[in-house]
């Protein structure tokens, strides 16, 4: 996971959606830790993601299919 050579106003969004993330999960109760939703950012912003949803859907990933299930 690269975490150099973004600049101040990339980070500042990355966190915005890291923030947003963390909310999400808890809302909907999806046990996911921030080092990987820190890690699943980093990865799709490593290859070239920067549009927030996008990096939201990255962050849960199948997440959100597991948590579904489990509540069924």
């Amino acid at each position: 996971m690269r975490t150099h050579g973004y600049s101040a106003e990339e980070l500042s969004r990355f966190y915005a959606v890291l923030d947003r993330a963390v909310r999400e999960a808890a809302e909907r109760e999806i046990e996911l830790s921030i080092p990987t939703m820190v890690q699943r950012l980093f990865f799709a912003a490593d290859h070239g993601e920067r549009e927030a949803d996008r990096l939201i859907a990255a962050i849960f990933g199948d997440a959100v299919t597991v948590s579904c299930a489990s509540a069924a």
